[in-house]
């Protein structure tokens, strides 16, 4: 997005500002299997920038063809203050990748449409980190439950086949991910530090239960398998991150092979690698969830959905695994976070931006 007219959207108060670019992509050349530009080194950059706010990156399928959004929410003290920043946030962004085209929006009808392009009547589907949860067999445990969470695995995959099977779709489809920075803290990584402390206990031989049994406790078989997650979340989120959401909707209902081509676009699953590499969880939303997740959508929210615990029973999630399941870092953030290109090999499904 440039420096140049764009409409400011008010949302809710006037100090809630929304601003649309529309974007599209040059081609991108590539050798071995970087089948996908990286835009990790702009996302780090615009992490810094977006303090108080919100961006996210919205493909919206009709007809055959593709129409990319960067949508960016900014608050203020007032008006004058969040239009400040709202133009600040356009420059900074729009510093993009060379082979991006992006080009502002300017019309409020335009504006309001890409932030509400449809009625969702298919109803909304996430895309989450996949969680997993055991109960444990050591009665040494802090807790009787174990929960570990795979993260999303950046593989600069093609994302060609997506898009084409989303503007093939005889209705609409909005594809949208939702990017807000988080700051590591002190506590977290203190949670995290303890709880990789607790696994690796856990997965080795532990001492007898009493001092005159003398059999020793057999390592658990999930804190074993789990360990190498519950270590690379430690070394993973030390200080940037983003509140991250990714969401899929339609018109009509979206079929379970576009939703599941999603999850393993952005995060391919590791083979025989058991949920340790497993691909990102599915979650097709409920009637109450819907309703949430669309507000989330048109206003460039992330309030919580009931299935983020992803079935599992009360007490299995913990409040670590809740924000780890939320939570980006920058790879993670660029393997769902995509800017728009072009490829050699196929025809461009997106329109130049007018």
């Amino acid at each position: 997005m440039v420096a140049a007219p764009t409409h400011n959207e008010h949302s809710g108060s006037a100090s809630t500002v929304v601003q649309v670019g529309n974007v599209a992509g040059g081609v991108h050349l590539y050798s071995g299997e970087a089948l996908a530009p990286d835009h990790s080194a702009w996302l780090r950059s615009a992490w810094a920038y977006l303090a108080g706010a919100v961006m996210e990156m919205r493909y919206v399928a009709r007809a055959g063809r593709v129409e990319g959004f960067l949508v960016v929410r900014a608050e203020g003290a007032d008006r004058d203050e969040v239009e400040q920043q709202v133009v600040r946030l356009r420059v900074c962004l729009g510093t993009m990748p060379g082979q991006v085209i992006s080009v502002p929006v300017r019309d409020e009808a335009r504006t309001r449409e890409v932030l509400a392009p449809f009625e969702p009547r298919g109803g909304v589907v996430e895309v989450r980190k996949r969680l997993t949860a055991h109960r444990t067999s050591r009665d040494d445990a802090s807790s009787p439950w174990l929960a570990a969470v795979t993260p999303f695995t950046y593989r600069r995959q093609p994302w060609e086949p997506l898009w084409s099977a989303m503007a093939g779709l005889p209705f609409r489809t909005m594809l949208s991910v939702g990017l807000a920075p988080f700051t590591i803290g002190p506590g977290l990584r203190s949670h995290l530090a303890a709880r990789a402390t607790e696994f690796s206990r856990l997965a080795q031989v532990g001492p007898p239960p009493t001092g005159v049994w003398s059999a020793y406790r057999p390592p658990d078989e999930f804190a074993a398998a789990a360990l190498p997650l519950v270590a690379d979340a430690v070394r993973r989120y030390t200080d940037q991150a983003f509140l991250t959401r990714v969401s899929l909707a339609g018109e009509q209902p979206v079929p379970s092979v576009l939703a599941e081509l999603a999850a393993n676009t952005v995060s391919p699953p590791e083979r025989n690698a058991g949920f340790v590499g497993a691909s990102p969880k599915v979650e097709t939303l409920d009637h109450a969830d819907t309703a949430t997740a669309w507000h989330n959508l048109t206003t460039l929210n992330f309030a919580p959905l009931s299935t983020y615990a992803q079935e599992h029973p009360p007490g299995a999630i913990g409040e670590v695994e809740r924000v780890l399941v939320s939570i980006t870092d920058i790879d993670e953030a660029a393997a769902v976070f995509r800017l728009p290109y072009k490829s050699t090999a196929t025809a461009s499904l997106f329109a130049e931006p007018v």
